[in-house]
């Protein structure tokens, strides 16, 4: 019945047509047609006239529970700023104005977000633009609530959660003075000035993993990946681990190895070295060239940390410094050296990015969703197999 309908009510007709325990046919197959088509509010209040309160309130908990209210974790945390502007009303002082910005910058830098009013503009590509508020002083302010329940004590509206940092940088750009947060209780009213103060904070170091467009040529150096990898080190937030996942996915980088010669070259390299060594001219090996004879194996360094052992890759040759030096360097994809690390007999504990410089570590779990996901270039070739 379910295969043959077209939607929910035929689904439920052919059910009901095929006769014979066709309650019990019509209720399965009724649940399958749900789920797939969904049943009109016509269908719903019609079919509520007739159930008793009992089922009703059965049904009430039930649908309660199968659609819950919508969570934004990305407003988790904003309760500081929301007490910092309190506090900063019972007490007006230079110290809890500096309060409220650090509390929007911590905010910033975990990823947070604020509600923002919007419009969505006409035609079909879905853009919109922030509403303002016009203050006694002619002033116009973009709009922020910290929360759902500041956002409510306002009149409905088309709503937007956004990103703090992005937010803020679009209205340093505009027209506005700057942003109200939570207009319709405890206000705060954060000038152009004042954000600059915020962005300022950090010095000029980085908190964010860029959001460019991942491409061969971007990441030809490695000196995109080096930054991004810096970043996190930094600031291990869920969005940059995303972003330095992404980029990772799609880039090369060098590998320390040891060459490990046949017992046959080994032996000729050392009657050359023992040759010279006779003839007191160990000076005459600078500069010779050797050429093996046979397959020349690479075995890829190991660093161990306590009891920890983890497979080191670097962003350039050149990030090994003196370490490099003993050892001979293959560039290879990050998906080979993912392959390497899990196939290392030292069972490492994941892959740790420029060890002697801005180290930061690529944990197991996260080698495990890089080597799953699809490459970020158009036409790029899975690496994973090489």
């Amino acid at each position: 019945a379910f295969l043959e309908g077209t939607d929910f009510e035929d689904v439920i007709r052919t059910a009901v047509s095929l006769g014979g325990d066709c309650d019990t046919l019509t209720c399965i197959a009724g649940g399958i047609a749900e789920a797939f088509y969904g049943v009109t509010d016509e269908l719903k209040n019609e079919c509520r006239k007739r159930l008793p309160d009992d089922m009703l309130e059965v049904l009430d908990r039930f649908e309660k529970q199968l659609n819950p209210p919508f969570h934004d974790s990305f407003l988790d945390g904003n309760e500081m700023i929301k007490e910092a502007i309190e506090k900063y009303y019972d007490d007006i002082t230079n110290a809890n104005l500096e309060e409220i910005l650090e509390a929007i910058r911590k905010r910033m830098h975990a990823d947070g977000h604020f509600i923002f009013p919007v419009v969505e503009t006409e035609g079909d590509n879905h853009s919109f633009t922030f509403r303002t508020v016009r203050t006694n002083d002619g002033k116009e302010w973009g709009v922020a609530f910290t929360s759902r329940s500041e956002y409510e004590k306002g009149e409905p509206s088309q709503i937007l959660s956004n990103f703090i940092d992005s937010t803020m940088k679009f209205f340093l750009g505009s027209e506005t003075a700057g942003l109200i947060i939570n207009p319709w209780g405890k206000y705060f009213l954060l000038e152009k000035n004042l954000i600059e103060k915020i962005f300022d904070a950090d010095g000029g170091v980085e908190y964010a993993v860029p959001d460019d467009p991942i491409t061969p040529e971007l990441l030809e150096d490695g000196s995109f990946l080096k930054r991004a990898a810096a970043i996190c080190s930094g600031n291990q937030t869920p969005l940059n681990m995303i972003k330095l996942a992404r980029i990772l996915r799609d880039s090369y980088v060098w590998i320390p190895c040891n060459t490990v010669l046949s017992d046959a070259d080994y032996e000729a390299c050392e009657k050359t070295v023992m040759e010279a060594k006779e003839k007191n001219d160990l000076d005459s090996l600078i500069g010779m060239k050797f050429t093996n004879q046979d397959e020349v194996r690479l075995l890829p360094d190991i660093l161990q940390s306590g009891e920890e052992y983890f497979f080191p890759v670097f962003t350039t040759a050149e990030e090994m410094g003196e370490y490099g030096e003993i050892f001979s360097k293959v560039e290879g994809h990050f998906l080979e050296a993912i392959n390497l690390a899990k196939n290392n007999e030292k069972n490492v504990s994941g892959i740790v990015i420029n060890a002697f410089a801005e180290p930061f570590v690529v944990s197991m779990e996260m080698i495990e969703i890089i080597a799953d996901m699809e490459s970020g270039i158009p036409g790029e070739e899975d690496k994973s197999d090489e």
